[in-house]
């Protein structure tokens, strides 16, 4: 499966390292609740060195950004279905 067509951006790092990008935003703050797809979830989890969700928050007000790295479970508390992602 082409994994990288299953995120918002496909990038790379400064030394050539792979980054698949799920880009998550929000007016609100980092505490607020944002949705991440079951097919992203999964992504993430066969991809853990490579997948990252960027949750830009503020973005309307001096956006800022939290660099969330698989595996998911050990970050963000996750509620199963859509998965409601709200960063601790």
């Amino acid at each position: 499966m082409e994994d990288h067509r299953r995120c918002d951006v496909r990038s790379f790092e400064t030394d050539g390292e792979e980054r698949l990008l799920e880009i998550k935003f929000t007016n609100g703050h980092a505490r607020t609740r944002f949705w991440l797809s079951r097919t992203r979830y999964e992504v993430a989890a066969r991809n853990p060195s490579t997948y990252r969700v960027r949750r830009v928050f503020h973005f309307q007000n001096g956006a800022r950004m939290l660099d969330i790295k698989p595996p998911l479970e050990n970050g963000p508390r996750l509620i199963p279905n859509k998965y409601a992602v709200m960063p601790r």
